[in-house]
């Protein structure tokens, strides 16, 4: 499996999800490109209709789902222009979600690419510690939540190296096999 291929797709995790990808998922996907390479507008589409997506986002107003890409991407929100254009091009059906998320995320620049590359980072990171059969079960659900909090705090260059350290991130996955049901509670980590 191609390392742009996984880059590929944990973007699209960040994007959409706000957490790292799981291990199979990663995995599927990716190899989806690499037999593919057209495949990525596919991938966009399949997350922006997905179960998980349409929980978290389904039933918004496309201006509050707009908002909230910026949010996932860059950790700020979105400027007036920005959130107006990509809207309007929702509502008048010019694009769907998954070209407004990949079009959104391809036009990043300054601090705003740097926040979402330290995303993809710590999120290729955080996969790549999801690595025993507990953890790789764990990692669904409401469990789902400790990884997207962790994923929140990264929104510099800075942020992203503290969030990459092993230590962090292994503590963040335990706090994920260790809630039962996905009960997390105390969401402070040790910086």
């Amino acid at each position: 499996m191609a390392t742009d291929y996984v880059n590929e797709v944990q973007k699209l995790y960040v994007a959409y999800f706000s957490r790292p990808a799981d291990p199979g998922g990663l995995t599927f996907w990716a190899n989806q490109l690499a037999t593919n390479p057209n495949a990525y507008q596919n991938i966009a589409q399949a997350f922006s209709t997905s179960a998980e997506y349409q929980a978290t986002y389904g039933g918004q107003a496309n201006r509050a789902v707009v908002a909230e890409v910026y949010e996932n991407l860059f950790s700020r929100a979105g400027e007036a222009a920005g959130i107006d254009y990509w809207t309007n091009a929702l509502n008048n059906g010019t694009l769907n979600i998954g070209n407004v998320v990949t079009g959104v995320a391809a036009g990043a620049q300054g601090s705003d690419r740097i926040a979402f590359n330290a995303k993809v980072g710590v999120s290729t990171n955080f996969t790549n510690r999801i690595d025993t059969d507990a953890e790789k079960a764990a990692y669904t659900g409401a469990g789902l939540k400790v990884a997207i909090d962790y994923i929140a705090n990264v929104k510099s260059l800075e942020t992203g190296a503290m969030y990459s350290d092993p230590g962090q991130i292994d503590q963040a996955i335990a706090k994920i096999v260790g809630s039962p049901s996905g009960m997390v509670f105390d969401d402070a980590w040790v910086v």
